[in-house]
This record gives structure tokens, sequence and C-alpha cells, in this order.
């Protein structure tokens, strides 16, 4: 197989493994957003080091459409300057 060939055949390999860790990493992240949604309403501040805090971000509140170029959760974590 040419040396081309090759590189392209690693490159696939690793972007197909690339997304299969990203997509086991975003179903884990959804299901821990999940988790704390149930002990915290939007707005709520969770402590982190370094100064800074995560606030649950309810993104349809007051809205029923948000528009953003991807897909959009309706709530996510934030991470401000406490």
């Amino acid at each position: 197989m040419p040396k081309k060939t090759v590189d392209l055949v690693e490159k696939a390999r690793q972007c197909l493994r690339a997304r299969e860790l990203g997509s086991k990493h975003y179903k884990r992240a959804d299901r821990l957003l999940d988790e704390i949604r149930k002990e915290l309403d939007p707005g709520g501040e969770i402590p982190l080091a370094g100064g800074k805090k995560a606030v649950l971000k309810d993104n349809f509140q007051n809205t029923n459409k948000v528009f953003r170029s991807h897909g959009i959760s309706r709530f996510e974590l934030e991470v401000v300057e406490a």
C-alpha cells in the first residue's frame, strides 16, 4: 500500500475513534447534567476551584425557541468567575 494510503487509513481510524470517544463522553456529561438538574434549580451555583463557579443555565428561560447553528440542550453548566 502506498504511504499516502497508509496515512489516510490511520487518519480515518483516529477520526472514527475520536468520534466514538466523544460520543461516550457526551452521553456521560448529559447523564451527569441530568443528575445535577435534579438537585439544582436554574441559576443555582456550584463553587469550583480557582475562584470560579458553575451556574446552571436554562437556555429556554422566557422563550420557546433558541437559535443556534447546532443542537442545543435546555440546560447547561456555564463556568464564570466567582
